[in-house]
């Protein structure tokens, strides 16, 4: 029988795929608003390494907001504008 030392690729992708989903669950469980959850997916986008993947989900969150922001400022003119 083989000895195992550490732990397999595998394990650690489980490990690390269940760390996430307790982060998901801690978020939701304070309650946000579809509108929220929407900005906290464009935030954690902003801290992305990937330049590539962070314009993707930007663009995703963009396009799902525009129609909901019609009628009002957006946030980057808010910004801008200060």
């Amino acid at each position: 029988m083989t000895k195992k030392y550490g732990q397999t690729n595998t394990e650690k992708w489980a490990l690390d795929l269940g760390k996430s989903r307790e982060i998901v669950t801690e978020i939701m469980n304070f309650g946000v608003t579809q509108p929220q959850l929407l900005q906290i997916i464009n935030l954690l986008s902003l801290e992305l390494e990937n330049r590539e993947h962070l314009q993707l989900y930007r663009n995703a969150y963009k396009t799902a907001t525009d129609d909901k922001l019609e009628g009002t400022e957006s946030t980057s003119n808010l910004i801008l504008d200060s």
